[in-house]
């Protein structure tokens, strides 16, 4: 016996009791409770539905807190495994090619002169490749991102990790020099100032991280149509 349309409809009316965030979650935590409903309906349980959906809150996930911890537990296991995703994939593109290509452009640099044009050369490379993850993001993961919809902790947790390089060079070029913005007074060292060859080491450690980013977008794709079949 299948639960029909009615059945499913009153099933998603009794679970916007609890609250749960992320529309990931609250499908796998449906279809949970629904096989349940139809399991004990098919061994004969002609009870109410609504009284079955109780029994199946209480027995499985230990009533309305258990469902609260479950849905925090997931959400905690899910970036986890991004973080750990995230750095697998940083790794994997660390190699002799990565390695090589880092060097080139160190040494490229060093035939740079300190000075202006070359730290608006740079960067504006640098600008560019930190925005770069979230425009990715934005249109590879559009169609994770329903309008009406409960929130995506894919969707989120990505285009969170997608600002990391934003936030990295923004801090590093905003913080050093707060201080000194507050006091009034001329910072002692000018972002222009720094070396072409680190600025040319950040540039390719933040293109290494890209790289990983957009192979953690392409998992994420391959999880959500396979979620979707």
């Amino acid at each position: 016996m299948s639960l029909n349309y009615w059945d499913l409809d009153l099933i998603h009316e009794r679970m916007k009791e609890y609250d749960i965030k992320y529309r990931e979650i609250y499908d796998e935590l449906f279809d949970h409770i629904s096989s349940a409903i139809e399991e004990k309906q098919n061994a004969g349980d002609s009870r109410n539905l609504s009284v079955i959906f109780d029994e199946v809150i209480a027995t499985h996930f230990g009533g309305y807190l258990g469902i609260g911890k479950l849905a925090v537990t997931q959400e905690r296991d899910y970036r986890r495994k991004v973080r750990k995703r995230i750095w697998a994939n940083f790794m994997y593109y660390v190699n002799f090619k990565s390695l090589a290509f880092t060097v080139l452009i160190m040494l490229m640099s060093l035939m740079l002169p300190t000075g202006k044009l070359t730290f608006g050369v740079i960067g504006g490379l640098l600008i560019v490749a930190a925005f770069a993850p979230s425009a990715y993001v934005y249109f590879k993961l559009k169609r994770i991102k329903r309008p009406g919809e409960k929130k995506s902790l894919v969707y989120i947790e990505t285009i969170r990790r997608a600002n990391l390089p934003t936030l990295i060079i923004y801090c590093a070029i905003g913080f050093p020099q707060l201080p000194y913005q507050i006091l009034g007074e001329e910072p002692p060292f000018k972002l222009y100032n720094i070396p072409p060859v680190i600025l040319a080491f950040v540039l390719a450690l933040m293109l290494i991280y890209n790289f990983s980013y957009v192979r953690l977008c392409k998992q994420e794709l391959e999880q959500f149509a396979l979620a979707e079949e």
